[in-house]
């Protein structure tokens, strides 16, 4: 009996946390990153705060914020900020070296995205054909 439990626990972990949609992807003749998996221990002020890495030709194309748990008033001074945009039209070796400031009033928000995008970034330049 209790190996029975033990593997039926084990398969609901492994369920739990199996990723619902994969690292890496193709659309529209782009590559798209989800980090979700990736960054899971990479939090802003509530929580995990996934982006999506669009890339296009080896280069940034956009970063767009996942749904999250951050305080939406904070997480807009990112929007205001123009934040997402930063990395755009670079080169995935060119956005990773890019030093991106956070945003004042958003500062864990933004770090928290600063991270997902550069472990995005190196999960591409590792994983791209």
């Amino acid at each position: 009996m209790k190996k029975i439990f033990s593997l039926t626990l084990i398969s609901a972990l492994c369920l739990a946390f199996a990723p619902g949609e994969p690292v890496m992807s193709e659309k529209d003749g782009m590559i798209l990153v989800n980090t979700t998996t990736l960054c899971a221990k990479y939090d802003g002020y509530n929580g995990p705060t996934p982006v999506i890495l669009y890339l296009k030709d080896k280069k940034v194309a956009k970063v767009e914020a996942l749904p999250n748990n951050e305080t939406p008033g904070y997480f807009e001074l990112l929007n205001d900020e123009d934040f997402f945009t930063r990395w755009n039209g670079l080169t995935a070796d060119k956005a990773l070296e890019l030093e991106v400031d956070t945003v004042s009033g958003a500062t864990w928000s933004s770090d928290a995205i600063i991270h997902n995008v550069r472990k995005g970034l190196i999960y591409y330049l590792e994983n791209a054909k």
